[in-house]
């Protein structure tokens, strides 16, 4: 009898404090780069990272999201102070009270050069003696020897806008741009809205790098966890991962938004 009466007031108070955590809950705060498209776009506030992040969480429960748009610098500052509860952009060297999840996607960097160039680019040491235009922050993100062998090029540059790397390459402004797979197509579609674009060649040079989300909260990364698989399983996962950047630079603003 007594182990009963134990066992009930263990379930009123186990309700009690679930009903008092819905109440007192609050958003979960998610950092994110501002423009990162078709991953992460401001202006919308979606892009397929944050589809998957969003569908995952869903899936646990959690629906109450603050997303804030921030540099990768601070991103980083605010999860390891604990203002944030999810990082989408972290250093490649996890802080020991960092917990990473499973990989939400994984991007894809390539080399693309226009067809009448004619180059075969088969390794990164194929870029020597070429000009090439890379995105901000390229020799950190890119695994070597692709940072060693930079020297060896005609030219090497850098930009944050990343729209005038394709026009760069339309031009014939510089040989080889390097960026994401899906990213490209994003901006040659938008090229291709009021300028005519060349052939090109891709040449996936570059190893596939997992992008994984980041928490202070170890059991919220476990939850996280439990919801992207929960999503893979369903299907969901594979509808917003199927959209690559043409997709989504054709997509309005009313059917990006959620």
């Amino acid at each position: 009898m007594k182990q009963l009466l134990f066992f009930l007031m263990l379930c009123i108070n186990f309700k009690a404090y679930c009903l008092s955590s819905q109440h007192t809950e609050k958003a979960l705060v998610i950092a994110a780069s501002a423009y990162v498209p078709p991953y992460m776009m401001e202006r919308t506030n979606s892009g397929i990272q944050l589809e998957i992040v969003k569908a995952a969480l869903k899936s646990q429960g959690i629906t109450q999201l603050d997303i804030h748009y921030m540099s990768n610098k601070r991103i980083e500052q605010q999860l390891i102070q604990g203002k944030i509860d999810i990082a989408l952009n972290f250093p490649a060297t996890v802080h020991a009270d960092v917990y990473k999840s499973e990989a939400l996607l994984y991007y894809q960097n390539v080399a693309i050069s226009l067809a009448a160039s004619e180059f075969t680019i088969n390794s990164v040491y194929d870029l020597a003696g070429k000009s090439v235009l890379a995105f901000q922050n390229a020799t950190n993100f890119i695994e070597p020897p692709f940072k060693s062998i930079t020297h060896i090029l005609r030219s090497y540059d850098e930009v944050i806008n990343q729209e005038a790397q394709v026009d760069h390459l339309m031009k014939g402004w510089v040989d080889v741009i390097i960026l994401e797979r899906r990213v490209f197509l994003y901006y040659l579609e938008k090229y291709k809205q009021s300028a005519k674009h060349l052939p090109f060649v891709v040449h996936p040079i570059f190893q596939r790098a997992p992008r994984p989300a980041f928490f202070n909260n170890k059991a919220l990364k476990e939850t996280f966890n439990i919801g992207l698989g929960k999503i893979i399983d369903s299907g969901e996962y594979q509808a917003i991962i199927r959209l690559d950047g043409t997709e989504y630079a054709k997509l309005s603003t009313d059917k990006l938004s959620k």
